[in-house]
């Protein structure tokens, strides 16, 4: 296998586990895993195509993965396909692993109702409401191509970083993927709906 190949994958597990924020080690995280791709793409990969993958599997971790089951992958950590994720890698320049210690939120963080300012390049700003199981609606959109209405699902924000939100759902359109921040990432802020009241 090339080196050039095996850097791609390596990549795109090391993107599978930051888009799941869960290190993939054990038989429960590859049905796990399995669980949250088919929630976000729609599609399936099994637990052991997924621990093939990740060379789980004793003298599997040579195998050529099908070219199925590498777009889906990449689909699920925000790319059209395998081709778009590798062309991606190939151009980005400087290191392509770092530490990151930037502001950051889980949604396990958040309450239902809670709302979040999201901001990127060039004046993109949209506020999304928390309705729970790691899932918003966008209440607010300016020189954004989201709309009011519009729900997707978000594990959490990280800032300076790409955003992706998954299964964006819009009235009349098929799901889709969508970037906020693709170039310089995004700054965000979070506005409780309670306050402590009183």
């Amino acid at each position: 296998m090339e080196n050039k190949t095996r850097l791609h994958y390596s990549k795109l597990r090391q993107a599978v586990e930051k888009t799941a924020c869960r290190k993939i080690a054990t038989p429960r995280d590859f049905d796990f895993l399995a669980i949250r791709i088919a929630d976000i793409t729609g599609a399936r990969v099994s637990p052991t195509t997924l621990k093939r993958f990740w060379g789980y599997i004793p003298n599997e971790s040579n195998k050529i993965p099908r070219e199925y089951t590498l777009n889906i992958l990449a689909l699920f950590v925000g790319y059209k396909d395998y081709d778009a994720f590798c062309k991606n890698i190939d151009e980005s320049p400087g290191t392509e692993s770092d530490f990151l210690n930037n502001k950051s939120i889980n949604t396990s963080q958040l309450n239902i109702g809670d709302s979040v300012k999201i901001m990127w390049s060039p004046n993109r700003t949209v506020v999304i409401k928390y309705l729970g199981q790691d899932m918003y609606h966008v209440t607010e959109s300016i020189n954004s191509k989201l709309q009011v209405g519009d729900t997707f699902h978000c594990k959490g924000f990280i800032e300076n970083e790409p955003l992706t939100l998954f299964s964006l759902h819009r009235e009349g359109k098929v799901p889709t993927n969508y970037v906020c921040g693709r170039n310089n990432g995004i700054r965000f802020k979070v506005n409780p709906s309670n306050l402590g009241g009183g």
